[in-house]
């Protein structure tokens, strides 16, 4: 988030935020063409794609300068799942875990077709265990998912908020 005069009020983005941008710089270059600066859509999306899967840890604030946290890439690349935040301080409060309404196996389709050469293998397998962890996360009788999840599947109860476990406001975009 920005100020308007330019500022960062937080350093924390929203990775199914970022997960769109990157899809709809792609399709703005393949409809559009590059033209040169920032309407040059594909080096844009190439640039924000390598920030999600590479960026090296960097210590920002956040919550409009209320606190400092160490911010890491938007995919675990254990898991290769996108994250529920990258910020390491909810690592330490909550672990390290997923929202399965950011999962978006056709977008890493895409990129493992358009992205930059060297990830393209992780994105065609973060395609592969995002379909497969769809399975794992929702409920074996009623087909819901939770807001949030570990990278196992199961229901993530979040510090804050033990509802985030069942099936509620981020999950409805996966039902």
């Amino acid at each position: 988030q920005m100020r308007p005069d330019g500022t960062a009020i937080d350093e924390n983005p929203a990775p199914d935020a970022e997960e769109y941008f990157a899809t709809a710089l792609f399709f703005a270059s393949h409809r559009w063409g590059n033209g040169k600066g920032i309407y040059d859509y594909r080096k844009e999306a190439l640039g924000l794609l390598d920030v999600m899967k590479n960026r090296k840890a960097i210590a920002g604030a956040v919550n409009a300068n209320k606190r400092k946290t160490t911010l890491h890439a938007l995919f675990n690349p254990e898991h290769k799942m996108v994250r529920f935040t990258p910020d390491a301080d909810n690592f330490a409060k909550n672990g390290d875990h997923t929202d399965p309404s950011y999962h978006l196996p056709a977008f890493y389709e895409l990129w493992a077709a358009w992205g930059p050469e060297a990830d393209r293998a992780f994105w065609a397998d973060a395609a592969k265990v995002s379909r497969d962890f769809f399975v794992k996360t929702t409920h074996p009788k009623t087909g819901l998912a939770p807001d949030y999840a570990n990278f196992d599947g199961t229901p993530k109860a979040a510090s804050w908020d033990a509802g985030t476990a069942n099936f509620r406001y981020d999950a409805f975009r996966t039902a």
